[in-house]
C-alpha cells in the first residue's frame, strides 16, 4: 500500500492541548510542573503500564504551554513523546499512516491543516510507502521506543507483579490512573541514593498537588471536580509514602549492579 502523508508544524498548539505521556526521569526532572501519574490499561497479557502527566481537563492545555502557544520547556528536557507527535511510538512504523489518518478526523486537529493526506507543495513528506520518511522523526520515534523499553526494565515488570494481586485489569479501552507510589517504592528499594531521590520527588509533588487542588477549588469548573478529588487522593498517598521513605521504610534489596543502573536511570548524581 502506497501511503503518503505530508506534515508541517504550524505551531498552532493543537498537539499541546493536554499533558503528555512522560517517562519517570522526565517526570522527576519537571517535578514542580507536571503532576505525575501511572496509567493502567488492559494489555494482551494483563496489565499495560505507562507513566504520564495529569492536569485539569477544563484548561485544555499542557502545563508547559505558554500563552503564545509555544512550549515553555522546549530547551529544558522537553518530553521525548512530544518530539514524536503526530506519530505514535506505540505503533509500528508501517502503521503510522493509520495514526496520522486518525488525527485528520480528530476534533483536536480539525482546522490545524498540519496533517495532509497525499502530497502538498511546501509540506515535507512524513510517511510514505509504509515507512517513516522523515529521518528526524524516525530517529525520535525509535529513540523513544528505546526509552519506553528502559521503563519496563527498571520498574514495569516489578510494578505489574505488585498490581496483579491488588487490581483486576480495567475494562477494554479504559485507563485507570494512580499516583506513582508503586513505581517510586520499587525504585527507592534499589539503593539509598534512589530512596533519597524518590523522597524528594514525593515532597515536591505534595507541594504541587496542594497548589493544584487550591486552583481547582477556586476555579469551580464542573469538569475539574473528579480531578480535584483525584489530586487530593494522590496527596494523601504521597504523605504516607513520604513517611515511609523518610524513615527508611523501603529496604534496599537490589544487587550492586542493579543499584548503579537505577541511579544512572534516575540521574541521581545530578539531582543530589
Amino acid at each position: 500500500m502506497n501511503t503518503t502523508v505530508s506534515f508541517h508544524c504550524t505551531a498552532c498548539g493543537k498537539c499541546c492541548n493536554s499533558p503528555p505521556a512522560m517517562t519517570v526521569p522526565e517526570l522527576l526532572h519537571h517535578e514542580d510542573l507536571f503532576v505525575g501519574a501511572l496509567g493502567v490499561r488492559r494489555g494482551p497479557a494483563g496489565l499495560s503500564l505507562a507513566t504520564m502527566a495529569l492536569d485539569f481537563p477544563s484548561l485544555e492545555a499542557c502545563p508547559a504551554r505558554q500563552p503564545d502557544g509555544l512550549c515553555g520547556i522546549h530547551t529544558n528536557r522537553k518530553p521525548a513523546m512530544c518530539g514524536t507527535v503526530p506519530l505514535d511510538p506505540h505503533h509500528a512504523d508501517d502503521r503510522q499512516h493509520v495514526v496520522l489518518f486518525s488525527r485528520t478526523t480528530g476534533a483536536g486537529y480539525i482546522g490545524a491543516e498540519c496533517i495532509v493526506p497525499g502530497r502538498r507543495e511546501g509540506l515535507p513528506v512524513l510517511v510514505a510507502d509504509g515507512e517513516v520518511a522523515d529521518p528526524g522523526y524516525r530517529a525520535q520515534l525509535h529513540g523513544h521506543r528505546g526509552a519506553l523499553g528502559r521503563e519496563m526494565q527498571e520498574w514495569g515488570d516489578a510494578v505489574s507483579a505488585l498490581l496483579r494481586g491488588q487490581m483486576a485489569p480495567p475494562a477494554a479501552g479504559d485507563v485507570v490512573t494512580l499516583p506513582l507510589v508503586p513505581v517510586l517504592a520499587v525504585l527507592a528499594a534499589r539503593s539509598e541514593p534512589a530512596r533519597r531521590r524518590c523522597l524528594r520527588y514525593v515532597q515536591r509533588q505534595r507541594v504541587l498537588l496542594d497548589r493544584k487542588v487550591g486552583e481547582g477549588l477556586a476555579r469551580k469548573h464542573p469538569r475539574d471536580k473528579p480531578v480535584t478529588k483525584e489530586f487530593r487522593a494522590y496527596a494523601a498517598a504521597y504523605e504516607r509514602l513520604e513517611a515511609a521513605l523518610a524513615r527508611g521504610g523501603v529496604a534496599a534489596t537490589a544487587t550492586a549492579a542493579e543499584a548503579r543502573r537505577t541511579e544512572t536511570y534516575l540521574d541521581v548524581a545530578e539531582a543530589a
